[in-house]
């Protein structure tokens, strides 16, 4: 069987995804990868994409036949296009439907207050950069060179103050046109729901608010409907779509090994990896041109993230756990998640090293860079919550024309949930 979960209006797409791939028996690509297969069909009319992952779906099941095959729609809002019965939507989910077996849609909804709340903030963080750590406060940067570290026998980590890298403060009247029209144009939560019940014969909508109250009655809801049995329940609980997973997910980082580093590593014994880098590894015209790497250069690509997420979350990468991090690093971030968090390597980038350079760059993480993330998790928490998020939904202008455009149809929805019993 295949089904599809839909991200109707800012539902916690990533807490599906890494929640349902934990599965023992469900198929699960990543988000990203199906995103990609839906801007090429509708928005650029190339189909290769989508028949490369029609491919990927009957590789898959040929190894793992009683397995259910699922999706989860990240990008529905922004892929598809407007108004939501255009014949290139209707065309794409239909083909879908045919070719790839897709028989069953789930359809959160949620109030629309909180809708509107959770985009408006979403797209405020857009303007202040994404949750991204700004470079150069409290030492922070994207890209570490090593030879650097030798001057970092300790972090100095020299204030609180983020005034001269953030501004002091923003609201609705800071963001651009074209945010505020996505706010507007995309809350058509019951043209949405139409278009998907038209096509697919099943639809199963329910109440986004059943994921705090009964979550793992949600998901064994969803698996005796998709035909799989909920074997893992680990992350169910766990938030996987908050501010602090946020920072972790959007402050990665590159660590770059250069000559004088690789002597030291030679002369003090340790066994140096693949010396020309990317040359003889995995290279792409991507990493040159748009990420400006140096393919004679060795580097490697670190992120935070918690344990149980790196072995399955494939979206920006694959990335495979090198380290746990101590109970005295990163103790804001761990109280927070009420998690373990560990740091984790890009598969890509680590085969390229040997398991001696890899130890002796978590040692670096351990000794500059958590310091350096604590700080700065620390300030830009406080930051967005204070000075970026709104904690109530807002009733100015921009809401009341969002309410303009989209009552009748939160009206239209909320009549057909009020009929159905989903738990």
């Amino acid at each position: 069987m295949s089904f599809m979960v839909v991200n109707t209006s800012r539902v916690a797409s990533r807490y599906f995804y890494i929640n349902l791939k934990l599965q023992q028996n469900v198929i699960m690509p990543s988000r990203y990868q199906f995103d990609h297969v839906v801007k090429s069909y509708i928005k650029r009319r190339y189909k290769k994409p989508f028949y490369q992952f029609k491919k990927y779906k009957s590789q898959q099941l040929e190894n793992r036949p009683d397995a259910a095959f699922g999706i989860v729609f990240h990008s529905a809002r922004r892929n598809l296009i407007y108004p939501l019965n255009s014949n290139r939507n209707i065309n794409f989910l239909t083909e879908l439907r045919d070719e790839l077996g897709l028989d069953t849609i789930f359809f959160p909804v949620r109030d629309p207050k909180a809708v509107f709340r959770s985009e408006l903030n979403r797209q405020l963080a857009r303007g202040v950069g994404d949750w991204s750590f700004p470079e150069g406060m409290n030492g922070w940067r994207k890209k570490w060179q090593l030879s650097e570290f030798a001057l970092h026998t300790e972090q100095l980590l020299p204030h609180d103050d983020w005034s001269n890298y953030l501004p002091s403060h923003v609201d609705e009247r800071d963001l651009k046109e074209i945010s505020r029209k996505f706010i507007v144009e995309t809350g058509k939560i019951f043209s949405l729901y139409e278009l998907f019940s038209k096509i697919f014969p099943i639809v199963k909508i329910f109440d986004y608010k059943h994921l705090f109250d009964s979550p793992e009655l949600v998901f064994e809801k969803i698996g005796h409907i998709a035909g799989f049995f909920l074997s893992d329940r680990s992350l169910v609980n766990t938030r996987l779509g908050g501010l602090a997973n946020r920072f972790m997910l959007y402050n990665t980082f590159t660590l770059v090994v250069d000559n004088q580093t690789q002597k030291i590593w030679e002369d003090t014994g340790i066994e140096i990896g693949e010396k020309d880098g990317l040359i003889h590894g995995k290279i792409s015209l991507k990493k040159i041109i748009i990420e400006k790497q140096n393919p004679f250069t060795r580097t490697c690509r670190f992120k935070f993230e918690i344990p149980q997420v790196l072995p399955v979350c494939e979206d920006w990468g694959r990335y495979r756990q090198v380290s746990l991090v101590p109970n005295s690093e990163l103790r804001s971030a761990r109280k927070i998640l009420g998690s373990e968090i560990a740091i984790g390597a890009h598969t890509d980038d680590m085969d390229n090293f040997s398991h001696g350079e890899l130890d002796e760059m978590v040692k670096v993480i351990h000794r500059v860079i958590c310091p350096g993330f604590e700080k700065n998790f620390q300030i830009m928490h406080e930051y967005y919550q204070k000075n970026v998020y709104y904690k109530d939904c807002p009733t100015g202008d921009l809401y009341k024309k969002f309410w303009e455009n989209c009552e009748h149809e939160y009206e239209k929805m909320n009549r057909i949930l009020s009929t159905k019993d989903f738990l």
